[in-house]
């Protein structure tokens, strides 16, 4: 397919400008993804953690932004191949864009509903059949991995339209789960009235995912860009209680269960993928100090954090995943890890036995007693809705904060630049997301009421 010639930088300045960064979870800035040639670019809207259907409504409610997009990154990146990354449950959406797909010369991957079918390190796999080195990133294999929500948003930033809205699915305990698209700061309470509130008195939030999103029960919290679900569960939940078990707890139990049988490793994604990530070895660790600690935590370096060893793998329900995170923090502390030479004698082949060690999502819902959630969430148009007060985050992206430009007091009008970071350094500015007034200016955050 010719591409026709574009000026690259003027767009990578037009997706700066407008606030894009990766909508997937990790927020890494997309114009500094995008100024690069590759061959392979990657739209991922795989969705892997249970519930979420935010992907899903983006490819249905946002089409032509969704194939603009693409369009406009293959051009920048020079990509050769483009592929859409969607799971076997939403194969209707593949056969509602195989047209499109075929007069643009873009492939489908229609991979199982397994989790975590979303990780990039196995999208690029599956894909290329290339290894991304550990602890690296696609582009050391020639590939650009990018979620279509971002995508979309690229469309976007080059009509000049910033990013102030996210699209979010709100489900779980509440009267009306649904997805929708809320205004960038939007209060976690705001979001939850948007759903009908909740169904149980206190709840617990999960924010981002079940497997890997964060806990809070602060409900002042704001959406942030990088959101991709709101889940609230009753306190009695068996995945509210795991998640709000202190260190001390879970250190405590795992020094005195773990009785080393490995399951954790053996169905770490990460570790069936060749990679030298093995939990076991690092619950050891719990029984060691000194030295011996440390070499031990080597085995945590290249752990994604997915909680498959935590939740699905261990017989005793125990907490490797979390183990693993404390490990990471004691190489850094120490500044230790393995070198490039270790790691390349350590990477092995994916493992012949990987598809059947992949975590189908009907198991992963059982187990963590989600069906009685697995209910409908259809998409909500935001028109009409508008929360009275939003708070703009501005570091919730990877790289430098964002500075304010507007002082207490000032008015400003949805879209308006807000906050900026300097043209040398890596990071993205913030937007206002409705109009009002500023009635807080911080380090880290502008509250703008309506």
């Amino acid at each position: 397919m010719a591409l026709p010639t574009v000026d690259k930088q003027a767009i990578l300045r037009q997706i700066r400008e407008a606030g894009v960064i990766g909508a997937g979870g990790a927020g890494f800035p997309t114009y500094k993804k995008l100024e690069t040639q590759v061959e392979f670019l990657i739209a991922n809207g795989a969705e892997c953690e249970p519930l979420l259907q935010k992907d899903r409504e983006t490819l249905r409610q946002d089409r032509a932004a969704f194939l603009r997009g693409l369009e406009i990154a293959q051009q920048i990146t020079g990509a050769l191949r483009v592929t859409v990354a969607v799971k076997e449950k939403n194969q209707d959406l593949v056969e509602s864009y195989r047209p499109d797909f075929q007069s643009r010369g873009y492939h489908p991957l229609i991979y199982r509903d397994v989790y975590p079918a979303g990780d990039e390190y196995v999208l690029v796999y599956e894909v290329t059949g290339r290894l991304i080195p550990p602890g690296g990133i696609p582009l050391q294999v020639g590939c650009v991995t990018s979620n279509v929500e971002t995508i979309a948003n690229l469309a976007r930033a080059v009509d000049g339209q910033p990013v102030v809205d996210k699209c979010l699915t709100i489900c779980g305990a509440v009267q009306r789960p649904l997805t929708t698209l809320v205004p960038v700061g939007t209060s976690l309470a705001d979001c939850l009235e948007r759903a009908g509130g909740c169904t149980v008195d206190d709840p617990l939030l999960l924010t981002g995912g079940l497997m890997m999103g964060g806990v809070t029960t602060e409900f002042s919290d704001p959406v942030t860009k990088t959101m991709g679900g709101l889940i609230a569960l009753p306190r009695e939940h068996y995945l509210a209680q795991r998640k709000s078990q202190s260190r001390e707890t879970y250190t405590r139990i795992g020094h005195g269960q773990c009785d080393q049988c490995a399951l954790c490793t053996e169905l770490c994604p990460r570790y069936i993928m060749g990679y030298p990530i093995e939990p076991h070895k690092v619950m050891r660790t719990l029984l060691m100090t000194g030295q011996a600690r440390q070499r031990g935590s080597v085995w945590a370096q290249y752990c994604c954090e997915c909680n498959v060893c935590s939740y699905i793998a261990c017989p005793e329900q125990l907490d490797p995943k979390n183990i693993c995170v404390d490990a990471k923090r004691i190489l850094r502390q120490n500044g230790l890890g393995r070198t490039e030479s270790e790691l390349a004698m350590l990477l092995g082949e994916p493992h012949p036995a990987r598809r059947g060690r992949e975590i189908p999502i009907a198991t992963l819902m059982t187990r963590l007693g989600l069906r009685p959630y697995a209910q409908p969430m259809d998409f909500a148009s935001g028109n009409g809705w508008w929360p009275k007060r939003v708070t703009i985050p501005l570091d919730s992206h990877v790289g430098v904060p964002a500075v304010p430009r507007v002082r207490r007091g000032d008015r400003v009008r949805r879209g308006d630049l807000i906050a900026t970071v300097e043209p040398d350094q890596l990071g993205c500015p913030a937007h206002a997301s409705i109009d009002g007034r500023v009635t807080a200016v911080a380090p880290n955050h502008i509250q703008i009421t309506a």
